[in-house]
């Protein structure tokens, strides 16, 4: 039993492996004053803020703003054929 349990853990240790070895991506931050020590500048790192040297080009903020266009909907009305519906009144509404 302590054998099976064992080599689970070790399987799922295996598994997380890949997941642990991604690189986090650090983004400069715009600040007016830099309180970082020599050679590091404020990053963001998934939204706080730290001191660190950033990888990536853009900041945060920039990132997060989404290109596309957001659509706009209109609503739409149907004129109801009263020959498709068979209606029995006389002015066929």
């Amino acid at each position: 039993m302590f054998r099976i349990l064992t080599a689970a853990g070790f399987g799922l240790l295996a598994l997380a492996a890949p997941a642990a070895a991604q690189s986090v991506n650090t983004y400069p931050y715009p600040a007016a004053a830099n309180y970082c020590p020599h050679g590091l500048q404020p990053v963001a790192v998934g939204g706080d803020i730290s001191c660190g040297v950033p990888d990536q080009a853009q900041t945060y903020d920039q990132m997060k703003r989404h290109p596309v266009q957001r659509r706009s909907y209109r609503p739409t009305y149907r004129r109801i054929d009263p020959e498709l519906y068979g209606s029995k009144s006389p002015g066929g509404y």
